[in-house]
């Protein structure tokens, strides 16, 4: 079953809506052949017809000025939907069309097929496999018959030749695959941990990160983020200060993913590709907590940032963080049962979500929290606060989590109905602790007075002890 006919199977079982916006009926009836149109007209009346909303004029004042009935002002009519929240989400692998949601404010509502459809299978409450696991493989060691190599080799015609001298040069090169249980590769990053001959002004010792590949067929799952974890994961373990990637610019939505971590616009290549950058030392103060952490991690907290202890189950918790679901404190294996239980794609991100109804109104941008596993008594797990919000509508938590949720529509909509609301924390995932934080070590050192029954600020000497561990990794 393909991805379209996926989305509509899963989208009427939940009983989500799907509406087609008037402007695409506009535009598929331009079309040039007349046979084709009539096709697609008829599969259209399949679905409800979207009540167009006024386009707002803060929508008008971000985008300028636009040519009515033109394809962009097309674009204009379908983001008025979206931004007056006639529907959740707008369901389209337009990058333009993405990249001006971005600018209205409503980005991260636009999904393409395959993260809609990777959102829905989400709520599904069914169990699902562990994902996979990022490998390093070793430079020559590398399946080059694979299938995400041609798209590569389409871009870069001279990358077999290219391959050939990474391998002879395997000793200063990390290779790191996102591999299926069939043994596909399903993304790769190759990286020059040390790029001596950098031309780009930027401090040494310099990591170039030569290929960071996820294939289209896997889209939606997070690989991205889950690949990018092993690559900062290695910027840190090598202690680099400088990294970088060259990207060509019709790659614009990798440009726009890096750009949520970190890597900024640094030049261009001699053969005209975008330099993407990323530098962690020295590091600026005065950045605000949020800032600091995305320009100089993960891992990175701002010494001046609070910390927040938030308990969590081991179910909630070997989904959200399944690098840790087999292990608790001391390395010992997890309690039966729950290793490997409904690990869906948020358990790949970065950036991540989780759900309460604690009543506390402290937490802020950049904050820091340690995640309690409340079955194991410890903090295995960092995070830095991103956003919180609380509300009492399903629907706008649902807008808010989007694929970063561990829960079901069902479970959020009980949140939802509790007398404090439902607190969303949309956080980013920092580091793991190895070895983990124990109940008596937060308590010795006043993180905590006993269990943590809800989510709850530290006191200034357990903030100080906590900081000064978090330096020190």
């Amino acid at each position: 079953m393909g991805p379209a006919a996926t989305f509509m199977r899963l989208a009427m079982k939940q009983g989500h809506r799907v509406f087609v916006h008037p402007a695409s009926r506009h535009e598929l009836a331009e079309g040039k052949d007349p046979v084709r149109v009539q096709q697609r007209m008829a599969e259209l009346n399949k679905f409800d017809m979207l009540v167009e909303s006024p386009i707002s004029s803060q929508i008008d004042t971000e985008l300028g000025p636009v040519v009515p009935d033109s394809n962009d002002h097309r674009d204009r009519r379908i983001l008025a939907a979206l931004y007056s929240n006639a529907v959740n989400f707008l369901v389209s692998d337009d990058g333009r069309l993405r990249r001006r949601a971005k600018r209205i404010g409503v980005g991260e509502r636009v999904l393409t097929l395959a993260d809609a459809v990777a959102m829905l299978e989400g709520l599904e409450p069914t169990v699902a496999p562990p994902p996979p696991r990022v490998k390093e493989v070793p430079s020559y060691a590398l399946d080059l018959d694979q299938e995400i190599f041609e798209s590569i080799r389409g871009d870069y015609p001279e990358f077999d030749d290219w391959i050939a001298k990474v391998q002879a040069d395997s000793a200063n090169r990390e290779c790191y695959v996102v591999e299926e249980d069939d043994g596909t590769y399903a993304a790769i990053a190759i990286l020059k941990i040390n790029e001596e001959d950098c031309s780009y002004g930027l401090a040494l010792p310099v990591t170039k990160i030569s290929t960071f590949k996820v294939a289209p067929s896997y889209s939606g799952n997070h690989y991205g983020e889950l690949l990018l974890k092993a690559v900062l994961q290695s910027h840190h373990d090598h202690d680099v200060v400088s990294a970088y990637v060259e990207v060509w610019d019709y790659h614009q939505r990798l440009i726009d993913f890096l750009g949520l971590f970190g890597y900024f616009e640094g030049g261009q290549s001699a053969r005209g590709e975008v330099v993407l950058a990323k530098v962690f030392q020295p590091r600026e103060a005065s950045l605000s907590p949020l800032d600091f952490h995305v320009r100089y991690g993960p891992p990175a907290v701002a010494s001046g940032a609070s910390v927040f202890v938030i308990p969590i189950q081991d179910n909630w918790h070997n989904q959200l963080f399944p690098e840790r679901a087999s292990f608790g404190a001391g390395g010992q294996l997890a309690l039966p049962g729950i290793t490997g239980q409904t690990t869906r794609p948020w358990g790949n991100a970065l950036r991540k979500a989780y759900l309460c109804n604690a009543s506390t109104k402290q937490i802020q941008q950049g904050d820091v929290i340690l995640f309690y596993r409340s079955g194991f008594q410890t903090v295995e797990v960092i995070g830095v606060v991103e956003d919180t919000h609380r509300t009492s509508s399903p629907e706008e938590a649902l807008n808010l989590v989007g694929g970063r949720t561990v829960y079901s529509a069902t479970d959020i909509e009980a949140l939802a109905r509790h007398p404090s609301q439902v607190l969303v924390i949309l956080f980013r995932q920092d580091r793991v602790i190895d070895p983990p934080w124990t109940l008596a070590e937060l308590v010795s050192n006043r993180v905590l007075r006993a269990p943590p029954q809800t989510v709850q600020k530290v006191k200034e000497d357990g903030t100080q002890w906590v900081h000064h561990q978090l330096a020190d990794r």
